[in-house]
């Protein structure tokens, strides 16, 4: 769901969609990830680690929504 928000907000405002990266540690047969996400030359980054990727960019997602929602329309969309 955030991950589709964000990717929307990037298309409605013309930006490049969202960049996602991510850190994966532990063993293989217990990973876990943490991921990163670009949005218009921002890093956003999700607070813990998590047992999947999916969830991992997920909760970045979330963190960038959030902190974009904060600042209020005009400051989020700023180019």
């Amino acid at each position: 769901m955030y991950k589709k928000q964000l990717q929307e907000l990037a298309q409605r405002s013309c930006f490049n969609v969202p960049s996602y990266g991510c850190i994966r540690e532990g063993p293989d047969h217990a990973p876990r990830f943490k991921a990163t996400v670009n949005f218009n030359g921002e890093t956003f980054e999700s607070p813990a680690f998590c047992p999947t990727l999916r969830l991992a960019e997920l909760a970045a997602a979330e963190v960038a929504l959030n902190e974009l929602l904060k600042r209020g329309p005009s400051s989020a969309l700023a180019a």
